[in-house]
């Protein structure tokens, strides 16, 4: 009796757990299909219920215009929600919209509400949030931007830049390591430091994931090297190998 209580009662949560999930692959299925308005109902349902899932992709929706027209305002405030959730996915995509709204739409300031909703997501600790914030302020090594000559209607903050940049680098984001690199290398906001730049590029180059991009960052470190003393070389060698990421 007692074998046979456990199975109904496995196959009662078992039912519950399939009933709870019903609606989410229902939306899913949608989605497979083509079926934009379905999709688009039944995710926005679930969002009333908090699903993070539901969140993060409406936000995915409104960012390429699924079934409706575009609008990153609009994906911004459902990648954040998904965000506050606990979605680090989301996390990325909110911020890969500061980064694409910066080199897509030259001329226009971003929005201070998408702004805001990066900065939270920075303020938590996310690498990848700050390293956008850092981007939007002020892309260094972008050849198409300079605040000396800034593109009408577009700023820069290079003191800002640098700051978040900063923070994401030392929690090893390989991007921020590369522009701090860049930044360090020409002076930008820093003062110029050849050895601070190297010990950078040697600390990115074994964190990225591809081999092309590697070899982009030891090619330029080599070349760095070009103009540093053997002394200066073998100091920034010894800060590399000492470095260690902020947690």
């Amino acid at each position: 009796m007692r074998v046979l209580a456990v199975i109904l009662i496995g196959l009662q949560l078992g039912f519950a757990s399939a009933a709870g999930a019903g609606p989410l692959e229902e939306a899913t299925a949608a989605e497979r299909r083509d079926d934009c308005q379905t999709a688009v109902r039944l995710y926005q349902e679930l969002a009333t219920q908090g699903v993070a899932r539901a969140f993060s992709r409406l936000g995915y929706f409104s960012s390429i215009g699924y079934c409706a027209k575009r609008d990153w305002r609009e994906a911004a405030n459902w990648y954040s929600k998904a965000a506050d959730a606990g979605d680090q996915e989301a996390v990325a995509s909110l911020s890969h919209i500061g980064r694409n709204w910066r080199f897509m739409n030259r001329g226009q300031p971003l929005p201070s509400e998408v702004y805001a909703e990066i900065e939270k997501a920075a303020k938590r600790g996310s690498a990848v949030a700050q390293y956008s914030l850092g981007v939007m302020n002020y892309p260094i090594g972008d050849a198409g931007f300079d605040a000396t000559r800034p593109t009408p209607g577009v700023t820069g903050n290079l003191a800002e830049a640098i700051t978040w940049f900063q923070r994401a680098a030392d929690q090893g984001d390989s991007d921020s390591l590369v522009t701090l690199a860049t930044a360090y290398a020409e002076g930008i906001g820093v003062a110029q430091d050849y050895v601070e730049a190297h010990k950078l590029l040697n600390v990115a180059a074994p964190r990225v994931k591809y081999a092309d991009i590697r070899n982009d960052i030891i090619k330029r470190r080599d070349e760095l090297a070009t103009r540093m003393t053997t002394a200066q070389i073998a100091e920034a060698q010894k800060l590399a190998r000492e470095w260690k990421p902020i947690r």
